[in-house]
């Protein structure tokens, strides 16, 4: 009996050993397979990085023109940047109202045209996919009622919205004039 305890506990030691390699080579090959992905991942990254800066340095430049490339969808896609500099830097006097998602600048682009962008609030957590959605939404809806969608900004961590200026005001203006005006 004691002959085949001994023999129980040798193949449970040899089980358990058995096991604690495969678990551990499950592990290693894990890694690997996820460091090899990381490393796919940031080639493309920085593939991506350098065709958007020589596209930049061929659209625009860095002389703060703010030319943009036109999407797949028909509206620009601006550098935050690009932006930044057609509103005077998003500053105080150039705010024309504030929304739910954010507040609204004025702006004019190079060629003379007059924008409005929307600045979407960073605590709103929109995922980038929702943006893109947002975006594919309002490129197709087309009314007299509507500001056209001229464009949009997705650098990083900024959101943005760039629609035609409505030079007179906005259409709560229009709804409900305030005191002294016509």
């Amino acid at each position: 009996m004691d002959n085949e305890e001994w023999r129980k506990e040798r193949l449970a030691l040899v089980l358990i050993v058995v096991l604690a390699v495969l678990a551990t080579s499950s592990l290693l090959i894990a890694f690997s397979y996820y460091c090899y992905i990381r490393y796919k991942v940031s080639i493309h990254r920085k593939a991506l990085r350098s065709e958007v800066e020589e596209e930049g340095n061929a659209v625009g430049g860095d002389s703060g023109d703010v030319r943009a490339v036109v999407s797949e969808r028909g509206v620009q896609v601006f550098t935050y940047k690009q932006l930044h500099m057609a509103t005077a830097g998003f500053g105080k006097a150039n705010v024309v109202g504030h929304g739910s998602f954010g507040s609204v600048y004025r702006g004019v682009l190079p060629d003379g045209r007059k924008i409005a962008v929307k600045l979407m609030d960073r605590p709103g957590k929109q995922g980038e996919e929702e943006f893109k959605m947002e975006v594919e939404l309002l490129t197709r809806l087309r009314s007299q009622y509507l500001l056209g969608l001229i464009g949009y900004c997705s650098d990083s961590h900024h959101r943005l919205l760039v629609y035609e200026f409505m030079a007179n005001g906005g259409l709560q203006e229009h709804l409900y004039p305030t005191a002294g005006s016509p």
